[in-house]
């Protein structure tokens, strides 16, 4: 007899914060495999009205929002070349007809992208990284060390959700009674969202579950927020997510 496949994820239940629509996709994703995904945004996006402008000589999209709102506001020359931080921004680009030229191998992350050989750039280039408000400035500003000219176009925002209190008291219930085994961070402004949405019970189970998250640097504040439960270090898309969630519960079985 042919022994039953038994989906990688299944038992595990994980709480996605991410906004919308990544969070239904991940949690698509997540029931796929056999897991149970409880989608509870702890950041909204919000589209800010800008002018349609030229794109620069290079554009890099930081993220699958920045492409949503980002693209729309661009006229790209045929000159243009351009970059992604991240499998699922390459993703959104190819998706929108903007297919990434310029994408990082291994981590996605602004340092990964400025190790890419196409990045060492001529003097007086000409740059745009298009972002969420207050994103990180590491990328523009080993940029104009480069001597690059960087434009940053902000078009979207991000703020507090304000979910029903209702929606917070099931979770919260679901939490405690069935308990939820993993919650996904994927910025240190959800993870603190996160921690504002919920009441003192939910901080008190949020501090003791385990945390995925995609970066050493979320990893820290966690620990500085009082997170006690275990780390479990993902890169930012979706695959990478699914992956280390696995093994996660491959070794938590074996325990």
């Amino acid at each position: 007899m042919i022994p039953k496949v038994i989906p990688p994820l299944t038992g595990l239940s994980a709480l996605v914060t991410r906004p919308q629509p990544q969070a239904g996709a991940l949690a698509e994703a997540i029931r796929a495999l056999g897991g149970d995904a409880i989608v509870f945004p702890a950041i909204a996006i919000e589209s800010l009205p800008l002018a349609v402008v030229d794109a620069a000589d290079l554009v890099i999209f930081v993220s699958v929002n920045a492409v949503e709102h980002g693209v729309p506001r661009l006229r790209r020359s045929p000159g243009t070349r351009i970059a992604a931080i991240g499998r699922a921004t390459a993703a959104a680009l190819t998706a929108c007809g903007w297919p990434a030229d310029i994408i990082p191998a291994g981590d996605f992350t602004s340092e990964a992208l400025l190790a890419h050989p196409d990045l060492n750039l001529i003097p007086g280039l000409k740059a745009q990284i298009v972002r969420g408000v207050g994103g990180r400035e590491a990328l523009q500003q080993e940029l104009q060390l480069r001597e690059v000219q960087v434009e940053a176009l902000e078009v979207y925002r991000r703020v507090l959700p304000a979910p029903d209190p209702t929606e917070v008291a099931a979770l919260e219930q679901q939490w405690s009674e069935a308990g939820i085994d993993i919650v996904t961070a994927t910025s240190v402004e959800s993870l603190q969202n996160l921690q504002q949405l919920l009441t003192e019970t939910g901080r008190r189970l949020l501090s003791k579950t385990a945390l995925l998250t995609i970066s050493p640097r979320i990893a820290t504040a966690a620990a500085e927020l009082g997170m006690q439960g275990e780390f479990v270090l993902a890169q930012a898309d979706e695959q990478s997510i699914l992956g280390s969630l696995a093994r996660w519960r491959t070794r938590a079985r074996n325990h």
